[in-house]
Order: C-alpha cells, then sequence, then structure tokens
C-alpha cells in the first residue's frame, strides 16, 4: 500500500517529478497486488489548461502514461485518489481507463459522527454530563475533521483554564456546546450538490 502525497512527487527540479511518478508505479508493479493511494489527487493532475505550470504540463502526460501501461503488467495494481474538488482535475484522468469508478463518501451520518466522537473522546477526562448521542445530533452537518476539531476546541480550552487556575476538571458538555458555537461546518451545502452531480458523472 503507497500512500502518496503531492508534495511527496513535486520536485522543482526540471524532469524529477516525472521520475518520481515513474519509480513510483515500477516499485508498486514489484507486487503481485498492490495500491496506490493519491490524497489531493487534484493537484497533482490539475487541469492542463488552466495551469501554466510546465511541471504539471509534463506530471500529467506521464501519469497518463503509467496508467495506460497498467493492463501490460501481470500485478494488480489498484489506483485510488482522494479529492475535495473533483471538477478541477485534467478531463483525460476521468476518461475509461483511469479512474473508472466515481465514489462520492458524503458527510458522516448520525452513527458516523457518535462513533467519531466516541473514539477520539477516548481516554480523556469527561464529566457525567457529557452526552454523545446529543452531540453527534448538533454536529450534523460536520465533516469527520469537522468533529474532530470541536473536540480539539473544546480540550484545548480546558487545558488553557487549568494553566491559568492551576486546578485541572473533566471536560463538560458546555464546553462542546461553547466550541459548536465557534466551529462551523467547513462544507458548503451547495458543494454537496456539486459532489453528488460530479459522482453522476454530470
Amino acid at each position: 500500500f503507497f500512500l502518496i502525497k503531492p508534495s511527496d512527487v513535486m520536485s522543482k527540479w526540471v524532469g524529477e517529478a516525472e521520475q518520481n511518478i515513474a519509480r513510483l508505479f515500477a516499485e508498486a508493479r514489484k507486487y503481485p497486488r498492490a495500491v496506490i493511494f493519491i490524497d489531493e489527487i487534484e493537484a497533482l493532475v490539475p487541469k492542463r489548461r488552466s495551469t501554466h505550470s510546465t511541471v504539471m504540463q509534463r506530471v500529467v502526460p506521464e501519469i497518463l502514461q503509467q496508467l495506460q501501461g497498467l493492463e501490460e503488467h501481470e500485478s494488480a495494481l489498484l489506483l485510488i485518489g482522494a479529492t475535495n474538488e473533483p471538477w478541477s482535475m485534467d478531463p483525460a484522468m476521468l476518461r475509461p481507463g483511469r479512474f473508472d469508478y466515481r465514489i462520492y463518501v458524503p458527510l458522516p451520518d448520525f452513527q458516523a459522527r457518535r462513533r467519531i466522537l466516541e473514539l477520539n473522546l477516548k481516554g480523556l477526562p469527561l464529566s457525567d454530563d457529557v452526552n454523545l448521542d446529543a452531540l453527534a445530533e448538533r454536529t450534523a452537518g460536520y465533516s469527520g475533521a469537522d468533529v474532530v476539531r470541536v473536540i480539539e476546541f473544546a480540550t484545548e480550552e480546558v487545558f488553557r483554564e487549568a494553566v491559568i487556575t492551576g486546578e485541572a476538571r473533566p471536560i463538560g458538555m458546555v464546553d462542546f456546546l461553547n466550541a459548536l458555537g465557534e466551529i462551523r461546518p467547513s462544507v458548503d451545502p451547495k458543494d454537496l450538490k456539486k459532489f453528488e452531480r460530479f459522482a453522476k458523472g454530470r
């Protein structure tokens, strides 16, 4: 499993970014089965007509060439890309034989938000009044990262208070409610509609 970020590939030196791409795929092909997961893939394969970067003008074709050669190798290689801006990707990447499937991962539902809260609050000193169900309800429309940020904000405030007063106390429900008053959902409802249309190929 190869977890890649655009910064792992890009280089200021001419030709090095393309070589990094070639080396990545060559290394992955050494295994009978491999997965290349590229996070924020739109930064690695942006629309070539909208960028003046000479590096990107070479990187995108190199990735396309590597994908073209996947069927010629016996190894089973799966390429997965994650993005919050799928419409910023070069259209050539979305043609059949490149990314064949578009999977829309929606915002977490109630059960997912509750599980995120449960996992991230594990081991923290909580007051008896902290109600995970209520918090999961109140974070409707929040992304997973947003929910984690709410937790961080609440715990940071309690820690800051302990530093000032010299007395530690558990994290209470009021701390989370205060955090919710400060941390708003990062995903615009209009963007959600765009994601849904993109996933359907519209």
